[in-house]
């Protein structure tokens, strides 16, 4: 039974991460969408690390300040 337990707050503490993700980088207009969004996002992020892929790095024009 603590088994059980402890596997429903482990759902619900992934849930809520999820959710308080897309919230504060998309904010509350169009969750849905939003959400969807992320979840793809975290699909192709997830499939590049079994594929050996390593993550995207992406460089913005903040990484020229400094050169």
């Amino acid at each position: 039974m603590a088994l059980i337990r402890s596997l429903f707050w482990f759902a619900i503490f992934l849930v809520s991460t999820f959710a308080f993700t897309v919230i504060f980088e998309h904010g509350i207009a169009d969750f849905s969408g939003n959400a969807e969004k992320e979840f793809k996002t975290w699909q192709d992020t997830v499939s590049n690390l079994i594929e050996g892929k390593g993550l995207e790095r992406k460089k913005d024009s903040s990484d020229k300040v400094g050169q």
